[in-house]
């Protein structure tokens, strides 16, 4: 079985995109799925954030953080599709719960519902930090920001975090 280069997808490479976009698909699905909540819609921005990952590919500064990038743009796809249809609803996603975690479904239901009601730049390092195990430096250079303002943002989400839960107990 081949191995998938990142760089030769980004130099028009089709069958190692093919792959990429195969391998990574499930993520994709389950970050548009974090933002919509119903399948058919996350199946829509999924297939919209392929279209542009395919576009943009060449684009592509940092082949190594290819991951990031593709979740970055599901992450804009679907917040764009929110804002078109105002379809943002408060239903949680329980397929994304980590089961690896010693939550029960009502802590990991009220951390699901604090990242939410966090506002979007918030968010998008939350999940690319917290949900993929992205490293500070790595989000810095996808977000192209500096890496204090990303700490920042991170340290930030913590607090309106903490604080929502204490909200809930």
């Amino acid at each position: 079985m081949k191995k998938v280069s990142v760089e030769e997808a980004v130099n028009g490479s089709q069958e190692d995109l093919e792959l990429l976009l195969k391998e990574h698909y499930q993520q994709l699905y389950k970050t548009a799925f974090l933002y919509v909540k119903n399948e058919p819609d996350a199946l829509d921005i999924v297939q919209d954030a392929v279209i542009k990952i395919i576009n943009k590919i060449s684009c592509l500064q940092f082949p190594e953080y290819f991951t990031t990038w593709a979740v970055r743009i599901v992450i804009y796809t679907a917040l764009d599709h929110l804002k078109k249809n105002k379809a943002y609803t408060d239903e949680v996603d329980e397929q994304i719960a980590d089961p690896e975690k010693n939550l029960s479904k009502e802590e990991q239901l009220d951390i699901y519902d604090g990242i939410r009601r966090l506002p979007q730049h918030l968010q998008e390092v939350t999940i690319l930090h917290y949900f993929y195990g992205r490293k500070l430096k790595e989000i810095s250079l996808v977000l192209n920001e500096p890496l204090g303002t990303t700490k920042y943002k991170l340290h930030e989400a913590r607090m309106q975090l903490k604080k929502y839960l204490e909200e809930g107990e």
